[in-house]
């Protein structure tokens, strides 16, 4: 079972050390310990579904000096003694101290303390 602490830390480790990391070798590292083998990236982009695919889909949308930020708290689903959790986070990238350039939101899904599915919806994109 999946507690609220362990499914929060995991879906901020995701924005700041997995997305938010500019080394392919730390987002592998990362990617293997947060999620599982088989995990699934999709986003309006694609579907991403090896460690290696997901890092090379964050690299190309990567932004030099641009920073992820939390929007919202986040909002964990986990019935009780279920072994599947699900928690959403709103988040902003952009320049730091600055508006956003791009907004979006993540909805994980962990299932043994691993990241299974993460689906990202986009609400602002650059130039909007």
């Amino acid at each position: 079972m999946a507690s609220a602490d362990l499914i929060t830390s995991i879906l901020k480790e995701n924005l700041y050390d997995i997305f938010g990391s500019p080394s392919h070798e730390k987002r592998l590292e990362n990617l293997a310990r947060l999620w599982s083998p088989d995990a699934l990236f999709i986003d309006p982009l694609g579907v991403f579904k090896t460690h290696e695919e997901v890092s090379h889909a964050i690299a190309g949308l990567q932004q030099e000096g641009w920073v992820f930020t939390e929007l919202s708290e986040v909002q964990v689903t986990s019935p009780p003694d279920s072994e599947i959790g699900v928690a959403r986070l709103s988040w902003g990238y952009g320049k730091p101290g600055e508006e956003p350039e791009l907004t979006g939101l993540d909805v994980i899904s962990v299932k043994d303390g691993k990241v299974e599915r993460l689906y990202t919806f986009l609400d602002k994109k650059p130039g909007n």
